[in-house]
């Protein structure tokens, strides 16, 4: 029994102590404790020549806090209307930002149009293990770049260009190899570059290349293209993204709506559909076996306008409108990121 009561009186005691101090923790905070913080400029203009150059930094320092618990901060971009924000954690002063990094958080992360000048609030918070917390903000005028890919100097030229009266269908870098994406009718094509017949052309025929070679024979379909220019070899298949769901057509076999290849943003897109109260998915080849849906822990169907994406996710809810449509992935992990925005 006295082993007991000893036991319980130093437990008693550690914990009279640990109150103690922590309420000496509390005590100590000063009145006007602080945390100041400071940007590099207050106007940036972003550029792609300059995306890899440190566009911001934000540095930052606390003052009069007299105690010891730990600090956590974290740097907060907050569009003017409040309703977007970016939040990034950092362990101390000052955090660089590339102007790739902050092009991203404005566009993707704030939705901020590309090539318009806005005001954001960039804000250092400071909070305290026992949640208390500091903040300090200043206003930033942001243009951010659209982030766009160049097409290769390659193409595939043939019946559907008018053997070169339309310009090539324009072929975008894939890993090692580039890449088209196009509806074609039954004819031929061949690869060339730079829109003429003055430089090198190639043809041939079961996935073979060789200089000036026969044409190749394709039947009408949409396609993916590929082309290997050190191997001289290429592919054709059968390739086509759809939006279904009966928040756009149905849920049928026959159902999707076809969406297209923006080579600049590396996305499929679908522009001024409109949409009815319901759900949707994208899918390839008109089959569910790849088909991409919200990244939702429950499946349940996710409300989001934004958001990300994984193979075999959830339906996503839209409401009746006139909406453009984009969604991108990434071919390795099978997850990606999708945008639907009323127009």
């Amino acid at each position: 029994m006295k082993n007991i009561l000893k036991t319980a009186a130093l437990c008693m005691g550690l914990i009279s102590l640990v109150a103690c101090e922590k309420d000496e923790e509390k005590a100590t905070l000063n009145a006007d404790a602080k945390i100041e913080a400071s940007l590099s400029t207050d106007n940036v203009v972003l550029t792609q020549g300059t995306a890899s150059q440190t566009a911001l930094t934000v540095s930052w320092e606390t003052k009069n806090l007299n105690i010891n618990l730990a600090p956590k901060y974290t740097v907060n971009f907050v569009r003017k209307d409040g309703k977007k924000e970016k939040s990034i954690s950092v362990e101390k002063s000052p955090l660089a930002i590339t102007g790739k990094e902050l092009n991203d958080y404005l566009i993707s992360g704030l939705e901020i149009t590309a090539g318009t000048t806005t005001e954001v609030t960039v804000a250092v918070r400071l909070v305290l293990s026992d949640q208390r917390n500091f903040s300090s903000e200043h206003k930033l005028k942001v243009t951010p770049f659209l982030d766009e890919i160049k097409p290769s100097d390659w193409g595939v030229v043939g019946d559907d260009t008018g053997w070169g009266s339309k310009p090539d269908i324009k072929m975008w870098k894939e890993g090692d190899v580039l890449v088209a994406y196009a509806t074609l009718n039954a004819g031929g094509i061949k690869f060339r570059k730079d829109n003429s017949w003055n430089g090198p052309e190639y043809g041939g025929s079961n996935g073979k290349l060789v200089p000036k070679g026969d044409n190749i024979a394709v039947l009408a379909g949409t396609y993916k293209i590929t082309f290997n220019e050190k191997a001289l070899t290429y592919s054709i298949e059968k390739y086509s993204w759809g939006l279904i769901g009966n928040g756009a057509k149905g849920w049928g076999d026959n159902d999707d709506i076809a969406m297209t290849y923006e080579g600049s943003t590396n996305s499929w897109v679908v522009k001024n559909v409109t949409l009815v109260d319901g759900d949707i998915k994208f899918r390839l080849n008109h089959s569910w076996d790849t088909n991409f849906g919200a990244d939702s822990t429950d499946n349940k169907p996710v409300a989001a306008l934004s958001g990300k994406l994984k193979d075999g996710g959830s339906n996503i809810k839209v409401s009746a409108g006139t909406y453009n449509v984009s969604f991108s992935f990434d071919v390795k992990t099978k997850e990606g990121t999708y945008k639907i925005e009323k127009l």
